[in-house]
């Protein structure tokens, strides 16, 4: 008989028709939304909720009209001051746009939530915002923010009671590093989410935990290693009755072992498993990316085990082009930059196969500029190396062209000899002329460009050489890693992390040359703050210390002088994260200044306790200080330390063109 119990009624019907019957919820959600309307200056809050009840009805159902109706509910929300709820029909927004791939809307609406949370002091869907936020970007390669906002999130989940939570962020925290080549440390993350699933029984999440580390065994060349999770994380899958995608994934990963291990038939068979078992409703980007896996292995298949055999190769290349234009289409679908380039590049090098050059060169300029906004330079690479030789290609065709040409014209002047005798030396001299003119051009223009391709070639090679001494730094300090698990004393084990933490750090300086684009120098800010995020990851009970890096001029040095002074900094901030923060927090400082005249100062300054009033520094025994002192002599500098309400290090050195010159 009550208008309210109406639509309170109304509004349960609605929810309850919702994903079986949409014509019937969005009856019942009408009927409450005209009482709510009638009624709206007594009960205003009503028609907040039917309207987000019916955005929900229309998500359901997989309706972009859901977006138009969580904009309307919003507006009531705040016109009614009621924040939660406002944030709460928000958040709902970008689950919304996340389901419809529209990746950048969904990450405005989620950062809006944090943002509201962080100033009305509330914890609506803060934990969930800030993972799928990190999730989001890194599904759109922008690691660097991915990275940023997943440890914004673990410093939150560990404020609040439920610290369960941290089992989503660690394995998307894996993910990111996973792509950032920081293997062992994702491997980390990645365990600690599996160990928090399995004690809490969540077998969907641990069978994914299991396939995540698979997929990260692989990328270190641990193949049986990586079966044997992919198989566990599978298994435990069909226990449960999970959808189809399960069985599709490990398909798709079985095949990129075997691909691995030169088994091309097996991985080709592999992967058309995979495709045969795409669920109904799969994301675009997640179907996308199985048809580009798929377009790879078949021209891999025509490429080795068919590469003597034309019929069967363009068989293969005939089976490839439909999944590669389907493919394309989903990916255009979403904003994944990963599944766009992977179906580009596939094009490209299919359309190239089947001689349709036009359309390989328009896919390969697109693969670039995909390339390009992920900010994948290994990938870049490739594309351009691709489209330079396509490009050289067309150029060569249109030479040969042109020199046919002159010689049918040549042929045509000496058929005209006898008639304009005395004509045609002028002209045949002139032609002379123009073609020596021309064949030198041409002549310079192809040294130019052999030079220009040496050079790149050899910053190519010098990136190559940054890259490999960094990954083989990475290996020494896997190994390190690996000898000190068997060691129990503390100071030994200490001892071997200290070791292992400098060999990180030169890594890094190497990482930073050959992502830089100036293969000479590199940032040493920029490297300061990294270095800092990585040691604070590595020394229990130092993540609520504030760090900062302050540089007033642009601090870029070369590797002679980065290095020691790479080592220099990682020591002085280990120092600080182990000794000077015995209450968890404080603050940690570094600032770089130029000093001039090639001369330059490094300070790293903490809140902590500080070192004891009688201690001698140009005296300390410890090899890290140590090390310290005899760095900065190496850097034609010095040492010093002060006590200024905490520790105060201040390194003066000399940049390396200012020591050649002395």
């Amino acid at each position: 008989m009550h208008d309210t119990l109406k639509i309170q009624t109304y509004l349960e019907l609605g929810k309850a028709f919702e994903r079986n019957d949409l014509d019937s919820s969005l009856s019942y959600l009408d009927e409450a939304l005209q009482i709510s309307e009638r009624h709206f200056s007594e009960f205003p809050q009503f028609k907040g909720f039917v309207l987000r009840a019916k955005a929900a009805a229309y998500l359901a159902n997989g309706d972009e009209e859901c977006f138009e109706y969580y904009l309307e509910a919003m507006a009531v929300f705040e016109s009614l001051g009621w924040n939660e709820e406002l944030t709460l029909t928000q958040y709902e927004l970008a689950k919304a746009y996340d389901r419809a791939s529209q990746f950048d809307n969904a990450i405005e609406q989620y950062e809006a939530v944090i943002n509201r949370n962080i100033e009305d002091g509330t914890e609506v869907r803060m934990a969930a915002s800030y993972n799928n936020t990190g999730l989001l970007y890194y599904y759109l390669r922008e690691l660097e923010k991915a990275s940023g906002i997943l440890l914004d999130g673990i410093r939150y989940v560990k404020t609040t009671p439920d610290t369960v939570n941290l089992r989503a962020f660690y394995m998307n925290y894996g993910l990111v590093l996973k792509e950032q080549n920081r293997y062992e440390l994702a491997k980390q993350y990645m365990q600690r989410a599996l160990l928090i699933n399995e004690a809490i029984g969540i077998k969907g999440q641990v069978a994914l935990a299991y396939t995540n580390i698979g997929q990260l065994l692989i990328k270190q060349d641990s193949l049986d290693r990586a079966f044997e999770s992919l198989t566990k994380g599978w298994e435990i899958s069909k226990e449960i009755n999970t959808s189809g995608w399960p069985t599709a994934d490990y398909y798709r990963n079985v095949s990129t072992i075997e691909f691995y291990r030169g088994n091309y038939q097996q991985s080709h068979d592999y992967i058309e498993k995979s495709v045969a078992n795409l669920p109904e409703g799969t994301a675009p980007q997640s179907k996308g990316d199985v048809y580009g896996s798929l377009v790879e292995k078949k021209l891999v298949l025509a490429d080795s085990v068919f590469a003597n055999n034309p019929a069967k190769q363009s068989q293969l290349w005939n089976e490839a082009l439909p999944y590669a234009i389907e493919g394309w289409e989903l990916a255009k679908q979403s904003e994944a930059g990963n599944v766009r380039y992977r179906l580009a590049l596939g094009q490209a090098n299919l359309y190239a196969k089947l001689k349709d050059y036009k359309k390989a060169f328009e896919f390969g300029k697109l693969a670039l500029e995909i390339s390009q906004d992920i900010n994948d330079q290994a990938k870049t690479d490739a594309i351009a190396r691709m489209s330079a030789e396509f490009e050289t290609q067309r150029i060569e065709a249109q030479n040969n062209l042109l020199q046919e040409t002159q010689k049918r014209q040549t042929a045509q002047l000496k058929q005209q000899r006898y008639l304009i005798a005395g004509a045609l030396v002028v002209l045949l001299l002139i032609v002379a002329i123009m073609l020596i003119i021309q064949r030198n051009g041409l002549k310079l223009k192809k040294a130019n460009a052999q030079v220009e391709k040496s050079l790149e070639q050899k910053e190519l090679l010098l990136k190559e050489i940054h890259h490999r001494v960094k990954n083989n730094l990475q290996v020494v300090s896997s190994l390190l890693d690996l000898q000190s698990r068997g060691i129990e004393d503390e100071k030994a084990l200490s001892t071997f992390m200290e070791g292992q933490n400098r060999v990180k750090a030169m890594a890094l300086i190497h990482q930073k040359l050959y992502q830089n684009e100036d293969l000479a120098t590199i940032d040493f800010a920029e490297y300061a703050e990294q270095l800092m995020t990585e040691l604070a990851s590595i020394y229990a009970g130092s993540a609520k210390v504030k760090g900062s890096v302050k540089s007033a001029q642009k601090a870029n040095f070369d590797i002679d002088t980065a290095i020691p002074l790479g080592l220099i900094l990682n020591e002085l901030i280990s120092n600080a994260y182990k000794y000077a923060f015995h209450e968890g927090d404080g603050e940690l400082s570094i600032s770089i200044e130029d000093l001039g005249n090639g001369k330059h100062q490094l300070t790293v300054s903490d809140s902590g306790l500080g070192l004891p009033q009688d201690f001698d520094f140009t005296k300390a025994k410890s090899l890290g200080l140590r090390l310290v002192r005899r760095l900065s002599k190496q850097l034609y500098g010095s040492a010093e330390y002060y006590y200024e309400q905490g520790s105060k290090f201040i390194i003066t050195f000399t940049d390396t063109l200012e020591r050649k010159s002395v």
